[in-house]
C-alpha cells in the first residue's frame, strides 16, 4: 500500500509528508501515519499506538440496509507484515468504522485494546482475550510504555438527526453492520515523545465537552458531518494546538485502494474558515504517507 493523492490534489500545500527516504528513520518526536477513516499510526522509538484502525470498509449500500460485513483480511494482513509491533490499540467507539479490525490486529500483535465497556465487550465477543482488553471511563489514566493516555467524554455526532447504530446490538458476536454499536464514545489525549497529541471522532456543538487539555501540539478532530464540524470550533478553540488535523473527512465508503475522496457530508472550505479563526496550523495527511511531529 503506497501514497496515493486521490482528492488532495487541490489543497496540496497544505500536505505534511516526512522526505523520503528519511520517512522510514524514527527519530525524535512522533512519528504519523493516516490510515483513513479516522484511523492513526503513532510511532516513537520505544511506543507503537494505533487508533481506530479501518480497512474493511463497507460499501454505502451495505451499511444502509444493515448486512453482514465483509472483511478486508488480506489487506489487514498486508499492512501487519510490516507492522508487528504495535503496543496498544485505542477505539474511540464502537461502530464498524472504528472497531471491526481491531480483533484481527490485536490477535496478530498482541496489542492492548484500550476502549469503553460496549467496545470491549465486541470485541471480547468474537474471541479476544480479557487479558487483552482494558475497560476505560472518562478520567481515566493509562501508562503504555512510555506514552501516557488521558481519556476524555466525548460525544456522537448525528447523522441527519439521530446517532447511527446507538442501540444495544441485536447479536453477540457481532453479525450486522448494525450490532458495531456506538457504546460510550471517548476522545483522548496522548503523551508521547515529548507532544502532547488530541485525537476524537466528532462532536456535537449542541453538547459541548470539557476538555481541559490545552495546549497541545496536534489536535486531530472529526468533522465527518454538519453536527462534528459544528463542534470544531470549539474543540479548537479549547485545545488551543500547535497544529490542526481534520479527520473522518475521507469517503471511508469507498475501498482504501481507491485513495481519498472527501466524503459528501463533508465541507472542508467552512473547515478551513473555522480554523483561520483558531490559532494553529491547518494541516491534511494523506494515506500511508509518515509525517514526523516535532
Amino acid at each position: 500500500m503506497g501514497p496515493v493523492l486521490g482528492g488532495l490534489e487541490k489543497y496540496t500545500p497544505l500536505i505534511k509528508a516526512d522526505p523520503l527516504p528519511a520517512a522510514s528513520a524514527l527519530g525524535r518526536g512522533v512519528r504519523i501515519t493516516y490510515l483513513g477513516t479516522n484511523a492513526y499510526l503513532l510511532e516513537t522509538r520505544d511506543t507503537v499506538i494505533l487508533i481506530d484502525p479501518y480497512f474493511s470498509r463497507q460499501s454505502l449500500l451495505r451499511t444502509a440496509l444493515k448486512l453482514e460485513p465483509v472483511g478486508e483480511t488480506n489487506l489487514v494482513a498486508q499492512w501487519l507484515r510490516d507492522h508487528r509491533k504495535i503496543d496498544a490499540i485505542l477505539v474511540t467507539h464502537g461502530h464498524i468504522d472504528h472497531l471491526f479490525d481491531v480483533p484481527q490486529i490485536a490477535r496478530a500483535t498482541g496489542a492492548t485494546i484500550i476502549a469503553s465497556a460496549t467496545s470491549v465487550k465486541l470485541v471480547e465477543s468474537v474471541g479476544i482475550s480479557a487479558k487483552q482488553t482494558r475497560v476505560v471511563r472518562p478520567g481515566s489514566r493509562i501508562a503504555i510504555k512510555n506514552a501516557v493516555i488521558h481519556v476524555f467524554s466525548a460525544e456522537h455526532d448525528r447523522i441527519f438527526g439521530v446517532v447511527p447504530f446507538n442501540t444495544p446490538p441485536k447479536h453477540l458476536p457481532p453479525r450486522k453492520i448494525s450490532d458495531w454499536v456506538t457504546g460510550e464514545p471517548l476522545a483522548f489525549l496522548i503523551e508521547m515523545g515529548g507532544k502532547r497529541i488530541f485525537i476524537n471522532s466528532g462532536g456535537r456543538a449542541d453538547k459541548p465537552v470539557s476538555l481541559h487539555s490545552a495546549p497541545v501540539d496536534l489536535a486531530i478532530v472529526g468533522v465527518a458531518s454538519g453536527d462534528a464540524i459544528g463542534a470544531f470550533s470549539q474543540t479548537i478553540a479549547q485545545l488551543h494546538p500547535r497544529y490542526i488535523l481534520p479527520s473522518h473527512q475521507d469517503d471511508f465508503f469507498r475501498p482504501l485502494r481507491r485513495g481519498f475522496v472527501f466524503l459528501p457530508l463533508t465541507n472542508f472550505p467552512k473547515v478551513q474558515r473555522a480554523a483561520a479563526e483558531n490559532r494553529g496550523q491547518l494541516i491534511l495527511l494523506d494515506y500511508f504517507r509518515p509525517w514526523t511531529l516535532r
